[in-house]
């Protein structure tokens, strides 16, 4: 924290004092800011945050956390139905105490009927539920659940991260084209990276929530098997960030550690009518490898498991799912000629 490093000694102290008194009145920090303001003293709101948590915790009344964001959305939307109703703020909150046994803020009803607030304020999309199913968000499932990332940022802010990262250009692009139409915003740009490579990360919340590892494939299908399409756009992302092709016998062939995931890919496979094997072991857990870009040598940490697509239906997999990244379908075209 930089700010109370710049306290002169004077502001500090004045400071200090005003905390004590706030405190002692159980002044939230906001009001004890303002306060130094209108006594013209110019101190940061940060700075009264710092000093108003870590310099008397065990005085400070910290505010209770926040109903969880799909119950406030509820609220909000009966709120707001019970005023187009004609009932009053004191009604209202009679009402949805008995609905729903919250008792709300006479302010937070306030502030949702005039506008001024929403549980919507600050996200695109606020629950799983209000996602769209679309051929878009089907083909950032298959590319996050392969090789894509979702974590928790480690710091105070807890930010919620979704990528992938190739050093397939196109692909990265068609990903952050999917991302941007799933969020309502511009796709995302590409930041190459020291490793030769391309990557993009968004911050959403509700993309974590449906995609971080492991992977619940109960959460996900809604989204997948929407229609025939998003059930090609998924394994269209699936196979583009784990699949591969082998430039002599044609194999196609997708890995993972995951045998459950590599099971349901190979179930929606068969719904397009394309037969696979497996999953069989490829690498089992332990084993060393060397990483040519690192110069070092590692092991892995989980046993890899792999599938492949039958020689007869690699046709049918070329013209119904496909891959977006340009080496691999030229690679399996090539193949498909001889």
């Amino acid at each position: 924290m930089n700010n109370q490093r710049r306290l002169t000694p004077e502001v500090r102290e004045k400071l200090l004092e005003a905390l004590r008194t706030g405190i002692e009145n159980g002044y939230g920090y906001i009001r004890i800011w303002r306060m130094l303001r209108e006594s013209r003293i110019i101190v940061s709101r940060k700075a009264v945050q710092y000093w108003y948590y870590r310099r008397y915790p065990e005085k400070v009344k910290r505010r209770g956390g926040y109903l969880p964001r799909e119950l406030r959305i509820r609220l909000h939307e009966e709120v707001l139905k019970l005023r187009g109703n004609g009932l009053g703020y004191k009604r209202i909150r009679r009402r949805i105490g008995e609905l729903y046994g919250v008792a709300l803020s006479p302010a937070v009803i306030v502030y949702w009927c005039r506008g001024v607030h929403t549980p919507y304020n600050g996200i695109r999309i606020p629950t799983i539920d209000s996602l769209e199913p679309s051929p878009e968000l089907a083909y950032v499932v298959g590319v996050v659940v392969g090789d894509g990332c979702a974590f928790k940022t480690s710091t105070r802010s807890g930010e919620y991260k979704v990528g992938a990262k190739a050093k397939d250009r196109e692909f990265i692009e068609e990903f952050s084209r999917c991302l941007g139409r799933v969020l309502g915003r511009e796709p995302p740009k590409p930041i190459p990276v020291e490793d030769g490579n391309f990557q993009v990360r968004v911050q959403s919340k509700v993309l974590y929530q449906l995609l971080q590892k492991p992977i619940d494939i109960e959460r996900i299908r809604p989204f997948v098997e929407h229609s025939e399409d998003c059930i090609r756009s998924f394994l269209r992302g699936f196979f583009d960030s784990e699949g591969s092709v082998d430039k002599n016998k044609g194999e196609i062939l997708c890995y993972n550690t995951d045998t459950r995931l590599l099971e349901y890919v190979q179930k929606l496979l068969r719904t397009l009518g394309i037969e696979t094997t497996g999953p069989r072991i490829n690498t089992r857990r332990g084993t060393p490898f060397f990483d040519k870009k690192q110069g070092k040598t590692y092991k892995t940490r989980k046993d890899v498991y792999y599938i492949y697509v039958k020689a007869r239906d690699r046709l049918k997999f070329y013209k119904l799912v496909g891959f977006t990244i340009k080496r691999k379908q030229k690679t399996l075209e090539e193949y498909l000629r001889r």
